[in-house]
């Protein structure tokens, strides 16, 4: 039975409207407008592309200052050889002749690196037979190395089949000159002569 017995009887009507204000009260749950208007959370995206962007032009940046370095090193190598080392070279051959001897000048590229290389063959007594080699003749030998910018020098004093062969401390292009070329030609031409001497 609904409601509350009066005195005559009659039920009493419920106050609905009461029995509501007992109830607790729903809010509703207020956004943040500021905070959703500005937060963006793919926004770290920009960062991101612009971190890389930037060291993608770095790094053009430093290819093209490489390259531009390789160029102007092999141009200072091609300009040494023309006016400094190949002349010195000749001389050595000519003077080689004159006194009983011989020689020759290679120029082209490594077969397994590609470098530029420039080599002067020499011989004791009489012209070189056949191709120059190694174990057979004295020798000085200048590879330019673009990638670190200096010229490997190797140089054999090889001479009835005595000697050695080998790498010495690497030129730097300010570091050649007719004098050095010369001294260090001179050098294996001692050490060559002295192969087959009586002891």
């Amino acid at each position: 039975m609904s409601g509350i017995d009066t005195p005559n009887g009659r039920p009493k009507p419920r106050d609905d409207r009461r029995d509501n204000q007992d109830l607790p009260s729903i809010q509703p749950v207020a956004q943040d407008s500021a905070e959703s208007d500005t937060e963006d959370p793919i926004s770290e995206i920009d960062g991101i592309l612009e971190h890389w962007t930037d060291r993608q032009h770095q790094f053009a940046e430093r290819e093209a200052q490489a390259q531009a370095e390789a160029k102007r090193f092999l141009e200072g190598f091609v300009e040494l050889s023309e006016h400094v080392i190949k002349p010195a070279m000749e001389q050595i051959i000519q003077r080689l002749r004159k006194d009983g001897g011989g020689g020759l000048i290679w120029e082209g590229a490594s077969t397994t690196t590609h470098r530029p290389r420039l080599v002067l063959w020499m011989s004791l007594q009489g012209e070189i037979i056949g191709a120059p080699r190694q174990d057979l003749n004295p020798y000085l030998q200048l590879d330019a190395d673009v990638a670190h910018r200096r010229i490997d020098v190797w140089e054999g004093d090889m001479w009835q089949k005595q000697g050695t062969s080998r790498a010495i401390a690497p030129w730097q292009l300010n570091e050649i000159s007719t004098k050095s070329v010369t001294e260090r030609v001179v050098g294996i031409l001692e050490r060559a002569a002295r192969h087959g001497e009586a002891f």
